[in-house]
């Protein structure tokens, strides 16, 4: 498998200070990092709190230290991993965390927190996971689980290649990140003002200060539905009109779609009551996963999870489709159910939206398009440089650097 010796990890460690919160002395807060507080993607801690010894949770124990490595124990195949940074030396983390603390001038930290990011290092603490509905590992087997072993020095020069590619990669998906925000603060700096949000409910709606009107927007646009044809019936399933469901929606959400997981047949559509929209339908999704929307790039059936709205001509898509978007919060406080969150239709038709000029609108959705293009290059590159990474890292941990 690797070039290079493989050591017990447990060997390289430094033992990890404990203490309850409940019962010392003197301190009356501390800085607490559970397991919610790691961001998965970026392998960071960004949820740390303050919370009072009184309160302190019964999994707050261990004590950290700058450059400890954590390892989150539960569900392994989430690879929930992170470096403690300086600033969050000293804080108190979850039990649910295995701590790596490396011997200094042994093992380095970034070393050893590449290499519990490895597609290696994850399957071998998947296979070794136990509980179907919540799996996890013990600290023991952390510890048991062996690591590539090099020099010291040669430990910092791999973890400074990977180091660099990872920075790549972080400039990259923060560039992604800016690119997402400038469309909210375009469409902000266009047509918003004050609180409102661009779709709400209501008579007596704030009036815009450029005059715009506030309209129903079943006046500009026609409200449909969809439905599922029969699944029982096999002719119904596997024919070339995309058909839209909540399987889909999260993925699509923001974007021009053209693509669905399922198709059907102009059969099951003939034999139901679902029916082809066209191009430039807005779907807002409004059972279960709520107010996710995407606009049709291509003729399209939907289920019956969503209300879909073909524009007039006063309305642009895809200004429709942010103005939506940037309501979101509060059209999800209108949905109702204990257990099965909707939006009824009642509702979804006294939707107001505000109607800016068609060619301001417009010229929203040229800007979104253009934004929307560099997007889609950085992602290709970000991909690029993903499979880069993960090429480093299989090298690195050979000994083929």
């Amino acid at each position: 498998m690797s070039g290079l010796p493989s050591i017990e990890l447990e060997s390289l460690l430094e033992p990890v200070k404990t203490w309850n919160p409940k019962t010392a002395k003197d301190v009356d807060k501390f800085v607490y990092v559970d397991l919610g507080a790691i961001d998965q993607k970026c392998k960071k801690i960004v949820g740390q709190k303050e919370i009072s010894c009184r309160e302190a949770p019964s999994r707050a124990r261990q004590v950290v230290k700058a450059g400890d490595v954590l390892v989150a124990t539960v569900r392994p195949n989430l690879n929930a991993v992170a470096i403690v940074p300086e600033e969050l030396s000293g804080a108190t983390v979850s039990t649910g965390f295995c701590v790596l603390r490396p011997i200094p001038g042994v093992l380095d930290s970034q070393y050893l927190f590449h290499w519990v990011k490895t597609k290696l290092f994850v399957q071998s603490m998947v296979r070794q996971a136990s509980g179907a509905s919540y799996p996890a590992i013990s600290d023991r087997i952390v510890l048991n689980s062996k690591i590539p072993y090099l020099e010291f020095m040669g430990q910092r020069e791999v973890a400074s290649v990977l180091d660099c590619a990872d920075l790549l990669r972080e400039k990259l998906q923060n560039s992604v990140a800016e690119l997402d925000a400038l469309i909210s603060s375009t469409f902000v700096e266009l047509f918003g003002w004050g609180q409102q949000a661009p779709v709400t409910i209501g008579d007596s709606l704030e009036a815009h200060p450029n005059g715009w009107k506030w309209e129903l927007l079943t006046d500009v646009a026609r409200l449909a539905t969809g439905h599922t044809p029969d699944r029982q019936n096999e002719e119904y399933w596997g024919g070339d009109i995309p058909w839209l469901s909540l399987t889909d929606i999260r993925r699509l959400d923001l974007t021009v779609a053209r693509e669905t997981s399922e198709r059907v047949t102009q059969l099951g559509i003939d034999n139901s009551s679902s029916v082809k929209l066209p191009v430039g339908t807005v779907c807002f999704s409004r059972t279960a996963s709520i107010g996710f929307i995407t606009v049709m790039g291509c003729e399209m059936a939907t289920s019956q999870d969503f209300f879909n709205w073909v524009c007039g001509s006063n309305l642009e898509p895809l200004y429709l489709m942010y103005a939506l978007f940037m309501s979101r919060s509060r059209l999800r406080l209108l949905s109702t159910g204990s257990t099965h969150k909707t939006i009824y239709f009642p509702t979804a038709e006294i939707f107001r939206v505000l109607v800016p000029p068609v060619e301001l609108q417009k010229k929203f959705a040229q800007q979104v398009i253009s934004i929307k293009e560099l997007r889609e290059l950085q992602m290709r590159r970000l991909s690029e440089l993903d499979i880069l990474y993960s090429s480093l890292q299989h090298r690195a941990f050979r000994g083929e650097l």
